[in-house]
């Protein structure tokens, strides 16, 4: 195991080093001549999670600063560190403005995983938001322009609450030595701020607005599936395969590649692959797959899979060959049929509205923003279709009409009991209305939400499951999406033979590693119910050192647990929450 100190990272030889942490402390040592001296110390503020503001130095600007990680916390903070020059940034905003001010307090947000945003604000009174990608954010050139380009087509053309984009660049020879976007802060309150304050008819209101919202989008048909962008904005190298809007107000965008980080990781960057735009759901699940299998043909490497083997690798062969049978299904899990020919429709979908992506006006009751349109993609609605993160059930709750209960015996609870309970009722009625608000108003988003969720699903999940599974860590699900094609051929074509298949051996490998994730899983969930860690194995800063001391004492509990010193190693590595260099 790698020693996790910063100090035995750096001295060690480059090749002991994953590419993403070797960039990390070459920006971190490298010089970096900018105006920031010039900047007063007391101008520099964090805003923590519960909603106060710190003082906050130079380097937390450029740092990841709102999560920590129990698993190679190193490397996912290198992914996600990124300097700039903050006086550069600072004017490039009053000249978005148009006036003469000076900014005398910048603030940062608490980060979502892929961009930083600052609030600046200034000696007259105006406030603009200025948000800069992180370098796992994928192509953050196009990112950038498709991100700017979405937003205003979103504010201007469908008429949504998005905040109005005043400066940006997706060029970072800027100045600011980073892309950047200077947008006007959203108006009113963030919903999570206030979301667990609320009367149930508040909240009701509120999600009837969301599904309108997502009503609106799912009215557009689009005929290509990619990112939007401005026509003019679009690399060279992409222009050929860029496809324009038709109308009057709509010829200065076009559909784009799509920016999906995993399609430019490692050295996917590199490559020639396919990123679109698609005409057609065939064309896009073979694309993404002849680019998976290139990509591994060239570069995926043996590595373990402790939940296979304690002592065998996982054979880039292996996965191979299932990118090959995913590659032989695609046609025959992609046809269309004609109740889901409207359902592969190209549309325009924000994939993350949480709560803290919704500002609200809580006078009137309504949606006045919505934020965080990176990434954001046009795409067929089936493979988009889900319940939003900000109406979701803690845990999974099976779609259709049957209406959550509270528990058994929920009259005898402890008052603290009862209070738990009733939370995890409230949310599961949550997600129940926002369901039917959705059956009544958008009834596209719900045909699919449908379809997903019965047998149709082994049609979806080998696409959605392809995509950078080696890389990832995911060739479980990848293998089990095929498996779930083959033991549902005789619904998907029955006239034809299934043209994949797995041997008893490998299946049972499979059965064998699913009761092992199961178990992890499980031991992970029953920690995180009981307060004792998250089952993510994602943590506040300020709780890290303490969380971390627990994770060490529960795995050495864990191991205690084994008949023999073979069990005891295997426990030893199938643990989670432990850095792992990336090849292991």
């Amino acid at each position: 195991m790698r020693n996790r100190s910063s100090g035995v990272l750096i001295s060690a030889p480059r090749k002991y080093l994953s590419r993403s942490t070797y960039r990390y402390f070459s920006r971190q040592m490298a010089p970096f001549h900018s105006r920031n001296q010039a900047i007063p110390s007391d101008l520099l503020y964090l805003q923590k999670k519960d909603g106060t503001v710190i003082a906050a130095q130079e380097e937390d600007f450029y740092r990841y600063t709102t999560k920590r990680w129990l698993s190679n916390d190193t490397e996912e903070a290198s992914q996600r560190y990124q300097r700039f020059d903050i006086q550069e940034l600072l004017d490039v905003a009053v000249r978005s403005i148009g006036s003469d001010a000076r900014c005398n307090h910048v603030m940062k947000y608490p980060e979502g995983f892929y961009s930083k945003a600052f609030l600046l604000t200034f000696s007259d009174g105006s406030e603009v938001v200025a948000k800069l990608p992180n370098p796992n954010a994928g192509p953050r050139t196009l990112t950038t322009a498709s991100e700017v380009a979405t937003m205003e087509y979103a504010r201007t053309i469908l008429g949504l609450p998005v905040p109005e984009v005043l400066g940006w660049s997706s060029n970072s020879s800027n100045p600011v030595r980073s892309e950047y976007i200077i947008m006007k802060k959203a108006k009113g309150t963030a919903l999570g701020d206030v979301w667990y304050q609320l009367p149930t008819p508040s909240k009701h209101k509120f999600m009837r607005q969301v599904v309108e919202l997502e009503a609106r989008l799912a009215s557009v048909p689009f005929t290509a599936h990619g990112c939007i962008y401005y026509a003019e904005d679009v690399p060279r190298e992409c222009s050929k395969n860029q496809l324009p809007l038709y109308g009057d107000d709509l010829k200065k965008f076009c559909v784009g590649p799509v920016v999906d980080p995993i399609l430019w990781s490692d050295e996917r960057v590199e490559m020639g692959l396919n990123r679109g735009p698609w005409h057609h759901l065939s064309d896009y699940a073979t694309s993404i797959g002849t680019n998976e299998r290139t990509w591994a043909m060239q570069y995926a490497k043996p590595c373990m899979n402790y939940y296979r083997s304690n002592t065998d690798f996982e054979m880039s062969t292996e996965y191979i060959d299932l990118t090959e049978k995913y590659l032989r299904i695609v046609p025959h899990i992609t046809h269309c049929e004609p109740d889901t020919a409207d359902l592969l429709q190209p549309t325009l979908w924000h994939s993350d509205l949480h709560l803290n992506n919704i500002y609200v006006d809580l006078d009137t009751e309504t949606i006045t923003d919505i934020i965080d349109w990176q990434n954001i993609t046009v795409a067929p609605l089936l493979l988009q279709a889900k319940i939003p993160r900000m109406a979701r059930h803690i845990s999974p709750l099976p779609l259709g009409w049957v209406m959550p209960e509270k528990p058994e015996g929920y009259e005898t609870f402890s008052q603290k009991d009862k209070l738990k309970a009733d939370k995890l009722y409230e949310s599961a009625l949550c997600q129940k209305y926002y369901e039917v608000c959705t059956a009544k108003k958008n009834q596209r988003h719900y045909a699919a939400m449908c379809h997903n969720d019965t047998w149709k699903s082994p049609l979806i999940l080998p696409l959605k499951s392809i995509s950078g599974a080696w890389s990832s860590r995911e060739v479980f699900m990848l293998r089990s999406s095929l498996m779930e094609v083959v033991d549902h051929w005789a619904e998907i074509q029955p006239a034809a033979d299934c043209p994949i298949s797995f041997t008893d051996e490998e299946r049972n490998l499979h059965n064998e590693e699913m009761e092992n994730r199961d178990y992890i899983e499980g031991l992970m969930d029953e920690f995180q119910e009981a307060g004792i860690l998250p089952s993510d194995g994602i943590v506040d800063p300020e709780d890290y050192e303490v969380v971390q001391k627990t994770n060490y004492a529960q795995k050495e509990r864990f191991m205690s647990l084994a008949e023999d010193e073979e069990q005891r190693e295997w426990m030893d590595k199938i643990w989670p929450y432990q850095d792992r260099p990336s090849e292991a």
